[in-house]
């Protein structure tokens, strides 16, 4: 016995000097500019609130996504811009949604310069994001506008989620968006308490705010998880940073299944979204085009089977990249998971055909 725990504390004695090395290593090699990749790493098992203070504290680093996609700023740019372009006598294709709708709509430019953008989007931006930012920006487009609905089928679980810090571990973009609820048949919106980066700032010096945001998560975001916002002391150990990380890993993909069985209404949300999207953009004199993006995750909810009922019920346009390019072949993809440009070339050909058939206003 006495054997036994001889070597059990020469083990863990062993483990401690190494995880101290390697911390050793690591801050070195960070104050230096050194093996990058290493360190990005291993900064990845870093808690949540660990990630969002070392960015609070180093705005200029190249992989700081702290002031992204606040929706505040992003309808204040928006609001800014309205004023500016009055003159402009040409509709205004405004879009919601991420970097793969983006890439479309700036192919498409591409192609034809004439195109006037107004693209509102968000990292890795789940459909209560983009559908947000399309109800708050309704002063913000004119009769005849074209109005973009984007939805990406990897970050539709984020419905039932306010901010991407919670299911987006490794990259957690503290940006906030509402969860939508299912109630009598109509959505309801559920608005997250802090709004901005500068109210996440102030959490540090407001305990009670920070506690009342913190049980909202718990309450409202499926994905929250104390494991990966508590304990940050932990952060000082590699090991530990490794094992946080596995661990959040395992939590996100349990929750994703968790919401493919049913924890979370998916489907009934999107076709109410993209029937609200339709309606809301007719009324006020836009034209509605819904743009789902199939990426390459065999496990995706299928969007266009989600959505093709309502948009042959409600006569709505759409754009399915899954019926221009089959997102099962991986040589239409960068590693980064975006499509390569030629790819979105081929979306961009179709949204200008689609564009074409487009009724006038």
């Amino acid at each position: 016995m006495k054997k036994t725990f001889t070597m059990l504390v020469s083990i863990l004695a062993m483990i401690s000097l190494l995880d101290q090395s390697v911390m050793g290593l690591l801050s070195w090699a960070e104050s230096n500019g050194k093996l990058g990749s290493l360190v990005r790493y291993f900064e990845y098992g870093r808690s949540v609130p660990g990630k969002l203070a070392k960015w609070e504290d180093n705005p200029d680093n190249l992989y700081n996504l702290y002031d992204l996609a606040w929706r505040g700023e992003i309808i204040d740019a928006s609001t800014h811009s309205f004023d500016a372009e009055q003159e402009n006598p040409r509709p205004v294709i405004r879009s919601y949604g991420m970097s793969f709708v983006d890439n479309i709509l700036l192919a498409a430019k591409e192609d034809n310069p004439d195109l006037t953008l107004d693209m509102h989007s968000g990292p890795s931006a789940p459909p209560n994001f983009t559908f947000a930012l399309f109800q708050d920006d309704i002063a913000n487009r004119r009769d005849g506008d074209i109005a973009v609905f984007g939805i990406l089928s990897s970050s539709v679980s984020g419905l039932a989620a306010m901010s991407n810090r919670t299911w987006a571990f490794e990259q957690p973009a503290p940006f906030t968006y509402p969860v939508y609820h299912l109630v009598d048949g109509a959505l309801h919106r559920m608005e997250p308490l802090i709004n901005s980066g500068d109210a996440e700032r102030s959490l540090r010096y407001r305990p009670f705010v920070f506690d009342a945001w913190t049980e909202q998560l718990s309450n409202e975001d499926q994905f929250y998880f104390s494991a990966t916002f508590g304990a940050t002391w932990l952060d000082f150990s590699p090991f530990a940073r490794l094992v946080r990380r596995s661990f959040a890993q395992a939590h996100v993909t349990q929750v994703q299944e968790n919401i493919r069985n049913g924890s979370y209404p998916c489907e009934e949300v999107l076709q109410l979204m993209i029937t609200d999207f339709a309606r809301t953009a007719r009324q006020n004199g836009q034209r509605p085009v819904v743009m789902l993006i199939q990426s390459r995750d065999p496990d995706d909810l299928d969007l266009l089977e989600i959505a093709k009922p309502v948009f042959e019920k409600f006569d709505i346009p759409y754009l399915a990249t899954a019926e221009h390019f089959d997102p099962r072949y991986a040589s239409g993809f960068l590693a980064d998971g975006h499509y390569k440009p030629e790819v979105d070339k081929q979306f961009a050909a179709a949204f200008a055909e689609l564009l074409g058939s487009l009724p006038a206003n």
